[in-house]
């Protein structure tokens, strides 16, 4: 069973949601003033995903903690913007990650049982020279690995044995990760629910911490050497996938990378955009990032796929009028370059 700790720690479980409705809590008990600590907390997440996409355990009040994520869902509900949802399940899903994959094995099959209806089991198992503790079934491995694109991940590339897929603690939790953000997406849907007038000051509050951040929300991790204005459709598009917490296909990835490469933007730089990616690897990213700039492997600096390979790999976005004229990605970007300078613009850069 779950401790209340347990339940701090992870609010978006079965028996959070036990807990909290066992309280019988309603909106107009959360306005008291002796709840003044819940609310202001439930913000606090919410300002936290918006500002670093980061959710602290700030708190050490277990009941604060508890009953400020459902009153934090509540939140988004009303407002409704997409973009914040998505930031605010990825910064949750990432906390919980790390909590996870320090924890207990046993609260791993616990909050995979209970809260998603996993089959899994835990195990000793060492082959070859990785030892995996658990054993997932395949169709659940499926239907949370298939949104992460790296190879390693492929249910072909993994070691299977009558229906189970063996797999490392770090791993579990990762797969984790993709129910917990999906789950908090699905509770987060807008709702025309009327907003209480005691609630309306610190909705607006959220509107307009919003309004302020929008640039940065999109392009917050933007390296200061690029000009996100004169980017082509194709490449904003992969930062706003990005940042939107959904991970890049290897095109997509590989696309970004080098066009970042190609027009100045250095390797820290680059590996520290790719900090957004839910599956995001520093010991792997910089390894690409740096065979793509031609420091390893075969030491050749790669340059971006033309337009004709984006468009058969389903990169290719939204062109405009622009992207008729040209046939690759760089051409565009030293066009609009050009452009803006032109017309009198300084070119913003990051």
């Amino acid at each position: 069973m779950l401790t209340k700790s347990d339940l701090a720690n992870y609010p978006f479980t079965t028996e959070a949601a036990r807990y909290v409705s066992g309280l019988g809590l309603e909106i107009r008990d959360l306005l008291a003033d002796e709840y003044g600590a819940i609310l202001d907390r439930a913000e606090k997440r919410i300002e936290e995903a918006i500002t670093s996409a980061k959710i602290s355990r700030e708190s050490q009040d277990d009941e604060v903690e508890i009953l400020s994520f459902p009153t934090a869902i509540m939140l988004l509900s009303i407002l409704g913007d997409e973009r914040l949802r998505r930031r605010y399940a990825l910064a949750e899903s990432k906390r919980a990650y790390e909590i996870l994959r320090k924890d207990a094995p046993t609260k791993i099959i616990e909050i995979a049982e209970h809260t998603f209806s996993w089959k899994i089991r835990q195990v000793e198992k060492k082959i070859e020279e990785s030892y995996y503790e658990y054993a997932l079934h395949f169709l659940n491995y499926l239907r949370n690995a298939t949104s992460i694109h790296e190879p390693d991940w492929k249910l072909t590339n993994r070691i299977l044995s009558g229906g189970y897929v063996y797999l490392t603690k770090d791993e579990t939790s990762r797969l984790l990760l993709e129910e917990i953000q999906r789950k908090i997406l699905d509770r987060s849907k807008r709702t025309t629910m009327e907003i209480p007038s005691a609630l309306a000051p610190r909705v607006e509050k959220i509107r307009q911490m919003i309004e302020a951040r929008k640039g940065f929300m999109r392009i917050e991790e933007v390296p200061r050497a690029a000009v996100y204005t004169a980017m082509p459709p194709c490449v904003r598009n992969l930062y706003d996938a990005l940042f939107a917490g959904r991970n890049l296909s290897h095109m997509g990835r590989f696309t970004l990378t080098s066009f970042l490469v190609n027009v100045g933007v250095g390797e820290e730089e680059i590996v520290k955009t790719f900090k957004a990616a839910t599956d995001f690897d520093e010991k792997k990213t910089r390894y690409q990032v740096e065979h793509i700039a031609g420091r390893r492997g075969g030491k050749r600096k790669y340059t971006p796929p033309r337009c004709e390979t984006l468009k058969t790999h389903g990169v290719c976005v939204n062109p405009d009028d622009l992207c008729k004229q040209i046939k690759h990605p760089l051409t565009y970007y030293r066009r609009k370059v050009g452009s803006l300078f032109k017309r009198g613009k300084k070119p913003e850069t990051g």
